[in-house]
């Protein structure tokens, strides 16, 4: 049985930083709600407020960026830290023809303004919904495959809420065999792969799929997987 709901109702907020690299003091936040409410500042506590209200974030590289400096933020917004989205991860996934994306470069968003954190803060959340559409649109099988593999991974498991995707499936074996049958060599150890290396799995599954798709498109991974 899979559960999934057409158009979300989560308010979600799209972030970014400038961060001093040596003092590591934060010199400005770009946000921008659903609501179209947008926030450029460096000031914290206006920050906070400005989120109150908000249950999920997400910004492109905020695990290994943004996180570290406005995490104590965001908590005392009320913003539970389970429920940050990270579009880095989600991108080679659901793009994995063109894992850098129009708004992509390398693994930093375009932008037209030099540390403009609320412009980039933009950027992520159009890249985002373009995710959601993408993986609204993937075959049914993989978008299962990718749930059982991911749903349990902190870079991913917000993402599924956010959609309100689910999969009472149990069996990920059995799925990508049936989808990948021959495209997978019947030798390997898929067990074992699937309980050690998940995430690894999903992109190259990802990949995989996209050969069968578009086989005439270029494909690479992002460089930083």
């Amino acid at each position: 049985m899979i559960q999934e709901q057409g158009h979300t109702v989560y308010p979600i907020a799209f972030i970014d930083t400038e961060i001093d690299p040596q003092s590591h003091k934060i010199l400005d936040i770009g946000s921008i709600r659903d609501n179209g409410n947008s926030f450029h500042k460096a000031s914290i506590a206006e920050f906070i407020q400005f989120l109150h209200g908000t249950q999920f974030v997400s910004g492109h590289n905020i695990f290994n960026h943004d996180i570290k400096y406005i995490g104590k933020a965001l908590s005392y917004a009320g913003i539970d830290l389970s429920n940050i989205i990270d579009t880095l991860f989600l991108s080679p996934l659901l793009f994995p023809t063109k894992p850098y994306h129009s708004l992509l470069k390398d693994d930093k968003l375009q932008s037209d303004d030099i540390n403009n954190p609320l412009n980039d803060s933009i950027k992520a959340k159009d890249l985002f919904y373009d995710e959601i559409a993408a993986f609204r649109q993937a075959d049914s099988t993989i978008k299962e495959i990718f749930y059982l593999l991911l749903n349990d991974k902190r870079e991913f498991n917000a993402f599924f809420r956010f959609i309100s995707y689910k999969s009472e499936n149990t069996d990920v074996e059995s799925l990508i065999h049936q989808k990948l049958k021959d495209e997978i060599c019947e030798h390997a150890n898929l067990a074992k792969i699937i309980l050690d290396s998940p995430i690894e799995l999903a992109y190259c599954l990802a990949l995989i799929h996209s050969f069968i798709e578009r086989k005439k498109q270029i494909r690479s991974l992002h460089p930083g997987f």
